[in-house]
């Protein structure tokens, strides 16, 4: 997997575990990104705390901004963990990577996915994969930007 190293001349950003006092911005935050992919949010707080916070499998990390006078967070990483049913290795998987418009170009994406990733390591997994839809702006280009591998330009299959 590519190193990610920190953008130069980027402020502090601080990525963390989320706590339910983190939930009221990541719920807005889940909202924004469902909007920008055309999608109303079925989730509510109390569903995503259950999720995000109770969930075995699942860790919601969160990025703060030490320099900014805001005490929520500026972005998210949403990590979901299975196994391959065949080498029985543990994997995670990105579902959902947000960071605040005022934010982004930052290296705040850049600062989650590399917690994510120490993260899962942490729990066993043997690497990560990330999600993306074709249909987000900047999506695509974001993550070729930190280095990351695209498998195909578009998906390969689809199920509705």
């Amino acid at each position: 997997m590519p190193d990610l190293k920190p953008l130069q001349n980027t402020p502090p950003v601080t990525v963390r575990l989320a706590c339910a006092d983190d939930l009221p911005e990541v719920h807005r935050m889940l909202i924004a990104l469902g909007a920008q992919a055309g999608e109303r949010v079925a989730i509510t707080p109390r569903i995503l705390a259950r999720i995000a916070l109770d969930g075995p499998a699942t860790r919601l990390l969160v990025a703060h901004r030490p320099d900014s006078p805001q005490r929520h967070p500026v972005g998210y990483a949403l990590m979901l963990v299975g196994r391959n049913m065949v080498t029985g290795t543990g994997w995670g998987f990105v579902e959902q990577l947000y960071v605040q418009q005022p934010d982004r170009g930052r290296g705040i994406g850049r600062a989650l996915l590399a917690e994510v990733r120490a993260e899962a390591g942490r729990m066993g997994c043997e690497g990560v994969t990330v999600s993306s839809r074709p249909v987000m702006d900047g999506s695509a280009l974001g993550y070729r930007a930190l280095g990351l591998d695209m498998d195909a330009a578009e998906p390969r299959f689809a199920a509705e």
